[in-house]
């Protein structure tokens, strides 16, 4: 009976370790799993600013005004949005013109009396550590056919 006496250390030593490793494999995976959720939050907040740069850059009256230039890509029309545009986020917005054409037919209006302008708009906005999101669209603005 007396070699018996230490067992009951022995027993709740062991498994005072595998609780330990248990918690610590258990701490290793919420660390991962938040690390994962702060890229997404960062993700998130590029796109949002990229898609801010483009309602920014749409409702912008400047950036529809000259159809004789056309689009160089060394030389689009360029808006820093958190300098030139006052907005709370990062990003940059390009928007140059492509070409005239008629209106597109999703828009009811003569052809006669209207001619479309056609605009490409991007729109880059970006994040801490470097996360970064690019939305590029076509816009048409209508102006009266000569």
């Amino acid at each position: 009976m007396r070699n018996e006496r230490g067992i009951a250390l022995f027993t709740v030593l062991g498994l005072l370790s595998v609780l330990l490793i248990l918690a610590s494999l258990v701490a290793g995976a919420s660390r991962i799993e938040s690390a994962l959720t702060g890229s997404e939050r960062r993700s998130a907040q590029a796109f949002h600013s990229a898609d801010a740069g483009l309602g920014y850059a749409l409702g912008d009256a400047d950036n529809f005004i000259d159809p004789t230039k056309t689009c160089t890509p060394s030389l689009p029309r360029h808006t820093d949005l958190s300098a030139d545009a006052g907005l709370p986020v990062t990003g940059d917005v390009w928007s140059c013109f492509q070409y005239e054409a008629p209106p597109p037919i999703e828009v009811h209006v003569s052809a006669l009396k209207f001619k479309g302008f056609y605009f490409d708009v991007s729109a880059a906005g970006t994040a801490t550590n470097n996360a970064k999101s690019n939305l590029d669209m076509q816009a048409t603005r209508l102006g009266p056919a000569s």
